[in-house]
């Protein structure tokens, strides 16, 4: 679980390293009045909890990185992917290193 975790949170952080500049401009730029509504505009299933900073839209907890404040469709998909479960870890699921 630990690998899992720390290949993901690798991942992210690559991510996040590349888009830092953006985030904070958005994160500068955002209204702190601007409120969830409704349900998650991703998965449609809970409550929405927190405002994405990058495309606006309200989503729950599990669709949302905390973290950087982005939502997971903000994130490319195969980071996503790994973070919410979605997409296998291959690297863990065959117990090798991917050389790239």
């Amino acid at each position: 679980m630990s690998n899992k975790k720390s290949s993901m949170n690798k991942d992210l952080e690559e991510w996040f390293l590349k888009e830092k500049e953006k985030i904070k401009e958005l994160k500068h730029k955002e209204k702190h009045d601007k409120k969830p509504k409704g349900m998650c505009q991703i998965c449609g299933e809970k409550t929405a909890v927190a405002v994405c900073i990058k495309c606006g839209r309200s989503v729950c907890k599990s669709c949302h990185f905390k973290l950087i404040g982005v939502c997971k469709k903000c994130i490319p998909p195969e980071i996503a992917g790994k973070w919410d479960g979605t997409q296998a870890d291959w690297e863990k699921e065959l117990g090798v290193d991917w050389v790239g």
